[in-house]
């Protein structure tokens, strides 16, 4: 037990003790030897911050004191403050050790002084440890030189220990100047994390390479995160991977990593929505490039797949859908004809080779692709509608200009030119046509009138459906040579001339299409029968339908991708589809028929096209 002396009577015993303390043996000059320079990697990196200089090897050696009988009390306590205080050795002030020595020297000696001397020299080695890790090569070697006089016996390691962190701090110079000549992580080998790293091979845990690592690591790191500020995720993901492996502080990167990744996700959800915003304009490019710009930021949010979908419906599409319905508002009151979205693809056009009944005007069948959709009429454009457009605009057809048009002579069985008749009269030519049933005597310049005015009062492209769009939509993916398949069906799904129909005088039709009763004589009203695959109506039959496509006697050098094939001035259009006086044959898919353009007829009518 330490007696607690009084603070005058340790005053007294250290005055004693500088009076009596003799002259310490002089240290030697420090003569530090300089290690070989390290290699230089670039001629114009700036100097090192650490000069890996050799720690001057010092001579240590207790003070010498005489020590009083009245002040070894006092001393012991001042010893173990000087210890608490980390003060373990040194003459000023006086240091833990040497306080311990000298009363260990005394006789008797102070049994608490070898104690306290054995805990400062365990002290000591944690000191020189921890500063030869810590790169404190000069206070390390100040502890050496200490422990060198205690505790002799591992001084060849601790010299060899010191040897080692010199060169670990030459390192570490090296590194300092590869670092300040930007060569970071290369070139392999010959980089300042290489620097750093063989540092650390040589001392673990050596805190000056821990700092360039970390130095490195930090720097990467804040220029990642100002990439990803700038919206430049690739070449923040390129600094995060290096920074990666620099490998300093793995949580530190990983942080970094989760803000890079909301911001990319933020920036990303951004551009999806602006991208949205240009699609609901029809602006695709710049919506294509907004999601370019969010697929670079985040391909993974949860909007990007249905945004990009969206893009390719609206490629193909515009605002709309395969299989919708739809009408337009007209400028002049009520709604435009009643319109479905025919899906984009391809088929094969025109007659097969070995198809029974073909000609030769069918052929050679193609491949057509289109790869936009388009909009086409579902029904026949019927009386009512032709209506309108006369009434909005005075239009007088060429029937009604020219007095007649060729309407059925139920008496004889046979088409005939009937005076007066026009687009107001049935397929009689003299009876007025039912509003619901499909306009006929018009001519093509008729349908393309209509088709111009439905474009002035809806701001959209109207037209005539192309000779392939026609055909596209009447197969609707069958290959046979109807497009209700290779067997007649059981119900008639067209106005075709059935075997069951009759004329209102009791006529049958000399070539009817056996079991086919259809239970009209003459057009029906539109829409009579089951809807066709894409959602039309009446393109197997009813009345045969103009398109915009000139006549052409075969299909050599035919467009392929289902644009109409139009010559200037031509005066010989294509009709196309069955009409309530076709036969069997006539109802084929691939049929077509060579009509002088200003012709009207009972059996002809339209319907019309919208681009999307």
């Amino acid at each position: 037990m330490i007696p607690k002396a009084p603070r005058v009577a340790i005053a007294v015993a250290l005055a004693l003790l500088l009076c009596a303390c003799g002259d310490s043996a002089p240290a030697p000059e420090a003569t530090p030897e300089s290690p070989p320079p390290a290699q230089q990697d670039d001629a114009n990196a700036s100097a090192a911050t650490v000069a890996p200089v050799k720690p001057a090897q010092v001579a240590w050696q207790p003070a010498a004191l005489a020590v009083p009988e009245q002040a070894r009390d006092a001393l012991l306590i001042e010893a173990v403050e000087a210890e608490k205080a980390g003060r373990l050795f040194g003459a000023e002030p006086m240091g833990a050790l040497d306080i311990y020595l000298a009363l260990e020297a005394l006789q008797p000696p102070v049994p608490e002084a070898q104690v306290g001397r054995e805990r400062v020299i365990a002290a000591l080695e944690v000191q020189f440890s921890e500063r030869r890790t810590g790169g404190r090569l000069d206070e390390a070697a100040a502890a050496a030189a200490v422990l060198r006089v205690v505790a002799p016996a591992a001084d060849k390691e601790r010299t060899e220990a010191l040897e080692t962190a010199e060169r670990a701090l030459a390192e570490v110079a090296l590194g300092q100047r590869r670092e300040s000549a930007g060569q970071w992580l290369g070139p392999r080998g010959a980089s300042a994390v290489s620097a750093y790293r063989a540092a650390l091979a040589l001392v673990p845990g050596f805190a000056p390479a821990k700092e360039g690592l970390s130095r490195i690591e930090n720097q990467l790191i804040e220029r990642a995160l100002a990439a990803g500020e700038r919206n430049e995720f690739r070449d923040a993901e390129a600094d995060l991977r290096r920074a990666a492996r620099v490998g300093s502080d793995p949580r530190q990167v990983q942080d970094a990593a989760a803000n890079l990744a909301k911001k990319r996700s933020t920036s990303a959800e951004s551009a999806l929505a602006e991208a949205n915003e240009a699609m609901d304009r029809l602006d695709l490019g710049r919506a294509a490039a907004l999601i370019d710009a969010a697929k670079e930021a985040d391909a993974q949010v949860q909007s990007f797949d249905r945004t990009v979908e969206r893009l390719a419906m609206a490629r193909r599409y515009g605002h709309f859908r395969p299989g919708q319905r739809f009408t337009e508002p007209l400028r002049g009151g009520g709604d435009g004809p009643a319109l479905v979205v025919i899906p984009y693809g391809e088929f094969r056009m025109g007659a097969a080779a070995d198809e029974a009944n073909a000609r030769e005007n069918e052929s050679p069948s193609h491949e057509v692709r289109f790869e936009r959709g388009f909009a086409l009429a579902a029904r026949e454009t019927t009386v009512a509608e032709f209506s309108r457009f006369v009434a909005a605009t005075g239009y007088r057809t060429v029937a009604e200009r020219e007095g007649r048009s060729s309407a059925y002579d139920e008496r004889g069985g046979a088409m005939v030119a009937v005076r007066g008749a026009h687009w107001r009269r049935s397929y009689l030519g003299k009876l007025v046509a039912s509003p619901d049933a499909p306009v006929v005597h018009v001519a093509f310049a008729d349908a393309q009138a209509y088709a111009e005015w439905l474009s002035a009062q809806t701001g959209q492209r109207y037209r005539l459906p192309s000779e392939a769009e026609f055909e596209y939509t009447l197969r609707a993916g069958e290959s046979a040579p109807w497009a209700w398949g290779e067997r007649l069906p059981r119900q008639a799904l067209a106005n075709l001339t059935g075997e069951g129909d009759k004329s209102p005088l009791g006529r049958r039709w000399g070539r009817a299409i056996r079991g086919w009763g259809d239970g009209h004589w003459g057009p029906a009203p539109v829409g009579s029968y089951a809807v066709e695959r894409f959602g039309t109506f009446d393109m197997m039959g009813n009345v045969s339908e103009w398109v915009e496509d000139c006549w052409h006697d075969s299909y050599r050098r035919a467009p392929s991708d289902g644009r109409a094939w139009v010559n200037p001035g031509c005066r010989e259009r294509v009709v196309r589809g069955g009409s309530w006086a076709s036969t069997e044959e006539q109802a084929r898919s691939a049929f077509r028929l060579q009509v002088p353009a200003e012709l009207t007829s009972a059996r002809i009518g339209f319907r019309v096209a919208r681009d999307l």
